[in-house]
């Protein structure tokens, strides 16, 4: 059986969405009319490229592997129906990322490139590869090496982690001059969390305090917890540095050098797309003066 193209439109579609029933809207179809032709789709290649669930229909290995594929099939669908070229539209560019790094590396040098117009930059905060299973995308950013099969990874920069706090804080406090010091101190940081993938919270977390008294996932809450004199936050020095306020504690006693790596589908169907993502990543790591490796 061949496959329609219409059919990888609405697979495109699907995958977006993530529910048969926001699909139709966009489609402005029944969901039943969704599901038929994913189904029917999913016939014609003899495997499933979902994995059906309560809350959706959530994409699979399969699906991943097809997903830029499909993605240039749906554009070309739009721009032959139209009869307009320009409606193939900027190419897409998927990156998944750490909340810190997508802020402080990813966008300020995201400036030169979304000028041309050329391309749409989509960042996915992404502690790890697990928190984003199931989405499809051009490279990952990561903080631990995988070991999956699936993917390639390259080392893409060096990273150093420390405790950090405002300099009127500090003023108005009793010195920090040894780790004991820190009790009774508002802590800012990463809830344990065995699914977010952040190798220095077991590297650090023996080194701290029983109670870490402010726990988010979100890198901008230590920050600003640090900024606004709440207490100290444990944070990237790259991220710090932006801040001429912000101090760093304990920099011989607490401390943790890291690495971020680049990965890659193995299955990835866009190998110059994934190049030129990478050339970006490249000079992104420069311009944010993170020691790097070359891709």
């Amino acid at each position: 059986m061949g496959v329609d193209a219409e059919d990888v439109r609405y697979f495109h579609v699907l995958a977006q969405a993530g529910t048969l029933v926001r699909a139709g809207e966009e489609l402005g179809v029944d969901h039943t009319t969704v599901s038929r032709r994913v189904q029917r789709l999913e016939h014609a290649l003899d495997q499933r490229l979902f994995t059906r669930t309560r809350s959706g229909w959530a994409i699979n290995s399969n699906g991943e592997r097809l997903l830029p594929a499909a993605r240039m099939v749906a554009l070309g669908s739009d721009a032959f129906s139209t009869g307009d070229p320009t409606r193939l539209g900027p190419e897409e560019w998927t990156i998944l990322s750490p909340d810190g790094f997508a802020a402080s590396v990813l966008t300020p040098a995201s400036a030169q490139l979304l000028a041309t117009e050329a391309v749409a930059l989509h960042i996915l905060s992404a502690p790890s590869l697990a928190s984003r299973e199931g989405n499809a995308f051009d490279v990952a950013i990561v903080r631990s090496q995988p070991s999956s099969s699936t993917v390639r990874a390259r080392r893409l920069a060096d990273y150093e982690i420390g405790v950090f706090a405002h300099r009127d804080y500090l003023h108005r406090h009793r010195p920090i001059t040894e780790p004991a010091d820190l009790d009774g101190h508002v802590l800012a940081w990463y809830a344990d969390d065995p699914i977010a993938g952040v190798p220095e919270f077991e590297a650090l977390r023996p080194q701290l305090p029983t109670e870490i008294r402010l726990q988010s996932n979100n890198l901008n809450v230590h920050e600003q917890a640090a900024l606004s004199g709440v207490g100290l936050a444990i944070m990237p020095t790259y991220t710090a540095a932006r801040h001429e306020s912000l101090v760093r504690v304990l920099p011989e006693a607490i401390g943790f050098r890291g690495h971020y790596w680049a990965v890659v589908p193995t299955t990835q169907l866009r190998e110059r797309t994934t190049q030129r993502v990478l050339d970006f990543l490249t000079a992104a790591v420069a311009a944010a003066g993170l020691e790097r490796t070359e891709l």
